[in-house]
């Protein structure tokens, strides 16, 4: 059974301000809005933990405003602070599995993978099974009008924490501010509250239920549904039978909005018009939400709201005007992918921003990790206000506002003023200093981020032999399972004998790290591992590229220098998540604690290697996409291969392109880019430090 420890979880709390962040609301009645929360995260986040596990957390008022609904009138919403949010987020999280097991089938609203759409192709599917009398319904100010204590009744029937039974209880008292007034909730359910959207469906659970038991055919999506019958009496006893329902739940119906039709005559249920054999979409969108995008931009994230039916009666000339108007297929209810691109702002050619277009969709957040490059000889950047100045030669060459800015990076021989390092320093901006070639320096970072607890118990779990043993040997599986997958994802257009046979004899590795007893045995499975790979993609390579293995210090030839140069982008991107979160660099359990070297930051590379940086360079190299002579080769031993400026700037966009890409996390199943993804699994090594999480499960790809 859920517990209070689940809710608090670093892993959950994390999770649930990733689904507040990426629904971009606007700040609750204390002021305090995202970008402020986000500042100091994981103390907030802790705080918040604290309060609720020492008793003292009480929910801040809800604020009242009024938002335009697409079908005339307003919606009011009573908008919890953003702390409150993460909280109800991170209790709906571990609660909908339970819930969800009580959920019908025919339930549509606020729930995973399921839709407007779906609900739509049910009508249709009994529709063409001769059920064509429906009660279409609605229910009087719904979500005004839900009794608590009803409500509590259906809970304890499925949650028996009593501190969770008290946080929600808190929450569905709560003290609204419209204004001047200010009044405490005694009946509904605010609309604006994470958790709503779940409790609404478990109050209405008893009506799909009863519905059910007496074979009626019902589809609901929240406080509207719909029941289909096959005769006229049918439907007229479904009603009577959803009035004393709904009379037991202390609701009713709205009169005006429910009524016995026919597919004849046609109706209207989720902004979609149904008549006879036509269905097609209104001029309202599909969405859970009935405002529009202006408007949601301010508001905390996507409101427990259905979308509401039109005011205005269905008109029997509908069918004739749609033929002959002959309307396009696009405006049929269809289930088409949704697919977007971010914009990004214009850059310098010098001075390249992360906000790229990504691979998938778009993304609602910002990219995580915003970074400056600086990569022209010459550049001087300064600080004017709260915004930075990239100069060259005196001229202004660019501004940017420093709220765009998380780290900097720095190429070559570029100088920085000190106004720039203070502000950084107390921003915690870190800037990483780079040779021209890319050779990682070190980086310029403050140091108020420590946790002493959390270093004091990392020092402890380094001597730990059989953790370390255990935590590497998850860090290497992640690692070649990935690398199996980028192998058998370029087979798929490059079908090689090469790439095919290194794939399985990475499989037959894997299935060795089960025996393994140390480390030394373990980083020789992985080294072996490594010379199959890069031996394969060698195969597949024009020779013009003169790859044939892994090298560095130096990289000799074009595929070595990018990825060396990759690696090096990527390493920095750990490091700073490390450092955000309070870890220690430098203290690893798969690369040896040595003087210098960021050990932990190598082993928490190792799973992202291939699947960010090696993807992009052979993606790069079979393509031709870049070739030899973008590069400048060694002239004699000891030189290196160096990436050309037009050569790295092309090279750096490709590889944020893919940072900014999103994909669903494997275990968390959340839509997140790779840094998120870097960001999710070192949050997940803190709660295995923590010993709040018993094992490490390294994100491997599909």
């Amino acid at each position: 059974m859920p517990d209070l420890n689940e809710v608090l979880s670093d892993t959950n709390l994390y999770n649930a301000w990733l689904k507040v962040n990426e629904n971009q609301g606007c700040a609750g009645i204390d002021g305090i809005n995202l970008s402020d929360f986000s500042k100091n995260l994981w103390i907030n986040l802790e705080t918040l933990a604290n309060e609720v596990k020492y008793s003292s957390y009480l929910p801040k008022p809800l604020l009242r405003v009024d938002i335009d609904k697409n079908s005339g009138g307003l919606r009011a919403l009573a908008i919890p602070c953003i702390c409150d949010r993460v909280l109800q987020t991170a209790v709906s999280m571990v609660l909908t599995p339970l819930f969800e097991a009580e959920f019908e089938d025919i339930s549509f609203a606020y729930r995973k993978g399921r839709s407007v759409n779906q609900a739509v192709s049910r009508i249709e599917q009994l529709r063409n099974q001769g059920y064509q009398w429906v009660v279409d319904a609605d229910i009087k100010a719904f979500f005004d009008q839900v009794d608590h204590q009803l409500l509590m009744q259906h809970v304890k029937k499925l949650v028996h924490n009593k501190d969770i039974l008290r946080l929600i209880h808190l929450w569905l008292t709560m003290t609204v501010v419209d204004r001047k007034q200010r009044y405490r909730l005694k009946v509904g359910l605010p609309q604006g509250s994470p958790i709503s959207p779940m409790l609404a469906n478990l109050f209405l659970d008893h009506l799909d239920e009863v519905l059910l038991d007496n074979k009626y055919k019902i589809i609901r999506y929240a406080d509207d549904f719909v029941i289909l019958c096959q005769s006229e009496k049918r439907a007229k006893q479904a009603l009577q039978l959803s009035g004393e329902v709904l009379d037991q739940l202390k609701l009713c119906f709205n009169h005006s909005k429910t009524e016995i039709t026919h597919f004849n005559r046609g109706f209207r249920f989720l902004g979609v018009d149904f008549i006879r054999s036509l269905v097609f979409k209104s001029e309202y969108p599909e969405n859970n939400c009935n405002f529009n995008v202006s408007t949601k931009k301010s508001l905390p994230f996507s409101t427990a709201s259905a979308p509401e039916k039109k005011s205005d009666q269905f008109i029997s000339e509908m069918q004739q005007a749609f033929l002959q108007a002959g309307i396009s297929p696009g405006q049929f209810v269809t289930r088409q992918a949704s697919s977007s691109i971010a914009l990004s702002e214009s850059a310098d050619p010098e001075i390249l921003d992360t906000q790229s277009f990504e691979e998938t969709e778009l993304s609602s957040y910002d990219p995580r990790l915003k970074t400056l490059y600086l990569l022209k000889h010459g550049l001087v950047l300064g600080k004017e206000s709260e915004r930075f100045v990239i100069r060259l030669k005196g001229e202004i060459q660019q501004e940017i506002p420093a709220i765009h800015v998380d780290q900097i990076m720095i190429f070559g021989n570029i100088q920085i003023t000190t106004q720039v390092m203070q502000f950084s320093l107390k921003k915690r901006i870190p800037i990483f200093l780079l040779s021209g070639k890319g050779r990682y320096y070190g980086v310029v970072d403050s140091f108020d981020t420590e946790s002493v607890l959390l270093h004091q118990q990392q020092f402890l779990l380094a001597t730990d032999h059989s953790f370390c043993l255990k935590l590497s040997i998850a860090i290497v599986r992640g690692k070649l399972a990935n690398s199996r997958v980028v192998l058998r994802r370029f087979t798929r257009y490059h079908n090689t004998p090469e790439l095919m046979q290194a794939a399985k004899q990475l499989s037959n590795i894997i299935n060795r790290l089960k025996n393994v007893n140390d480390l030394d045995q373990l980083r020789g499975y992985e080294g072996s591992a490594a010379r199959i790979y890069f031996q394969a993609f060698s195969a597949v390579l024009d020779p013009h590229w003169q790859f044939f293995n892994r090298n560095k210090q130096p990289p000799v030839d074009p595929v070595n220098a990018m990825l060396s140069y990759g690696y090096t982008l990527l390493f920095y991107n750990v490091y700073s998540f490390l450092r955000s979160r309070g870890l220690n660099p430098h203290v690893g359990s798969l690369h040896p604690l040595r003087q210098g070297h960021p050990a932990l930051v190598s082993d928490m590379m190792e799973e992202f290697r291939s699947i960010i940086v090696d993807s992009v360079v052979f993606n790069i190299a079979i393509n031709n996409k870049l070739k030899p002579d973008d590069f400048t080769l060694p002239k004699q031993t000891g030189d290196a291969c160096l990436l050309s400026v037009e050569a790295r700037k092309f090279f750096i966009s490709q590889l944020e392109n893919k940072f900014n890409a999103r994909l669903q996390h494997p275990v968390s199943g959340l839509k997140l880019d790779y840094r998120r993804c870097i960001e999710h699994q070192i949050n997940h090594l803190v709660a295995v430090i923590r010993q709040s999480t018993p094992n490490y499960q390294p994100m491997i790809l599909r």
